[in-house]
């Protein structure tokens, strides 16, 4: 049964409220959740997936940072776009969480920068999505009814995840893409990476396509959309 949008909500709030009553060390794990709660449910997923079509991260970071201190945006599809960051990059290891906290939220205690970043990052986030999905015309839906769920193994994921990385990484120096098109690709690949981890048959398959078709003109990344393909295909994903 799908949910509706105010379930979704309901569901955001509970994980930001774990977030909340967490610290700096048990958070990790309640950020990737949030990540996978945002990139598997398709109403909030579609919504990532719009703002980082029509906003730039580079740009909306900048202008955050103007001050010195962050200071989130007045558009919520600008909140999305930053957060969405700055959460993947968290969780992936590519921002040093500690000092990004220290440096960004300076205080005494680090407890206390914890709680400022809840307040003043992930909040603003999950109040953003809120005000999304209770406009109806504002937010995009992919209008799809059915999910269905597999218990994927963890060789076929980490094969997956494995092709995902490697794709990811060769985005970084690829001059050949726009910054727009480097964007989408970003979004399907953290997109497919949650559909797996959280075995979402459904959503693998429509970001598969939206990968494939994506990359499938590009010969330079031939052999991972060959790799990857095979793998759906023998495990019968697609």
């Amino acid at each position: 049964m799908k949910n509706s949008n105010e379930e979704l909500i309901k569901s955001f709030k509970l994980l930001y409220l774990e977030l909340e009553r967490s610290n700096f060390i048990m958070s990790n794990d309640i950020i990737t959740k949030i990540l996978k709660f945002v990139t598997t449910n398709e109403p909030l997923f579609f919504a990532v997936k719009h703002a980082n079509q029509n906003f730039d991260f580079n740009s909306i970071f900048n202008e955050s940072m103007a001050s010195g201190r962050i200071r989130m945006p007045d558009d919520d599809y600008k909140i999305i776009v930053l957060v969405t960051k700055i959460l993947f990059d968290i969780d992936r290891g590519n921002i040093e969480y500690l000092n990004f906290l220290k440096n960004t939220f300076p205080r005494v205690n680090i407890s206390d920068s914890f709680n400022d970043f809840c307040l003043g990052i992930v909040l603003p986030y999950v109040q953003a999505f809120e005000r999304l999905l209770s406009q109806k015309d504002r937010v995009v839906d992919s209008g799809n009814s059915n999910v269905q769920y597999k218990n994927l193994p963890r060789e076929l994921v980490d094969l997956l995840n494995s092709n995902i990385i490697s794709i990811s990484d060769q985005l970084v120096g690829d001059k050949t893409l726009s910054d727009e098109a480097r964007r989408e690709i970003y979004v399907i690949l953290e997109g497919l990476y949650f559909a797996i981890e959280s075995n979402n048959v459904m959503l693998i398959k429509s970001l598969w396509l939206g990968l494939k078709y994506a990359l499938i003109a590009n010969r330079a990344y031939t052999s991972q959309v060959k790799a990857l393909e095979n793998e759906l295909r023998n495990y019968s994903i697609i």
